[in-house]
């Protein structure tokens, strides 16, 4: 059976090394196999999870304190982060507001839980440019030095999703006649691939020569708008089977799984920069011995690395 299948594979594997954009994608694929991808994703995804309520909180506070005596304000920045999670933000929306209603002390805990969440985010995003771009571990900075891009990276990603989840309910409101639907979706797409480039550019110090972002940042950024727009679904049918299986659990599991799913845009978005900018392509389909280190170039990593 084996050798009945070789020959289709080896026609189909010497057919994708030669049309340019199926050997990109076949490259990207096999970096993100090569390099742990799922695992990195993963990663991503649980300190996703961690920073979720603690950034809402906050978010939440933060309304409060600036629109102070509008409430229509607040309630409209607040549905904007949440419409990044499709069905399950109503469930998001109640745990938040029960959890700003609380004492003092639990005020307490949410922040060092934001803190501890929030840099682990901002760790595991970096951790991972560093294994797909090929830097090594030591090389990375102290939690110390690394705090100010941080900062930065969180911010982004709030604007981003504040942002994102505003302008893709554009259509909602109809404010621009017929048009609303596409004016919104085209305006959640430029600030989408402009929060994966800002990341991107953030989380690691690169050369000039090796600065190639925007292919990474506009595969994420249209990935993630269409999941904005198709995602309703997606979580509906992925929520209605676990309900079945899990009950209440079913909201938890369906946030953990689009997170997930998000993460794994991220890493092969970051993968295809790497892809691109080295030019890692064409790869063979079938494993073999060496292959990756007769394909793949040795990596020589900048002294500026570390900001």
């Amino acid at each position: 059976m084996t050798g009945i299948l070789t020959r289709p594979i080896d026609r189909l594997d010497r057919a994708q090394q030669r049309h340019p954009v199926a050997a990109v994608a076949c490259a990207v694929v096999r970096k993100y196999s090569d390099d742990r991808g799922g695992q990195l994703a993963g990663q991503i995804a649980y300190s996703s999870f961690l920073s979720v309520f603690p950034l809402l909180f906050v978010l939440l506070t933060v309304v409060g304190l600036f629109l102070d005596g509008h409430p229509k304000a607040q309630q409209d920045i607040v549905d904007s982060a949440l419409r990044q999670f499709p069905l399950v933000g109503s469930d998001l929306r109640t745990n938040v507001h029960q959890l700003a209603g609380g004492p003092n002390a639990a005020g307490l805990v949410v922040l060092v839980w934001l803190v501890y969440g929030a840099l682990r985010l901002s760790r595991s995003a970096q951790v991972m440019m560093a294994v797909v771009w090929g830097v090594e571990r030591h090389q990375l900075p102290t939690y110390g030095r690394w705090l100010p891009r941080a900062v930065g990276f969180l911010l982004v990603l709030g604007v981003g999703f504040v942002g994102g989840g505003a302008l893709s309910g554009v259509g909602a409101f109809g404010g621009f006649g017929p048009l609303s639907a596409w004016i919104g979706a085209v305006a959640s797409l430029a600030l989408n691939i402009g929060m994966y480039w800002c990341g991107f550019r953030i989380l690691m110090y690169l050369p000039a020569a090796e600065r190639r972002l925007w292919p990474g940042a506009v595969v994420a950024g249209t990935a993630w708008t269409v999941l904005q727009f198709v995602g309703a679904l997606l979580v509906n049918h992925q929520l209605r089977h676990l309900s079945s299986l899990y009950g209440t659990f079913a909201t938890v599991l369906g946030l953990m799984w689009w997170l997930a799913l998000g993460a794994t845009i991220s890493v092969l978005a970051a993968e295809c920069n790497v892809v691109l900018t080295r030019r890692l392509w064409p790869r063979s389909l079938r494993r073999k011995a060496g292959d990756a280190e007769a394909t793949v170039p040795p990596v020589t990593v900048p002294p500026a690395t570390v900001p």
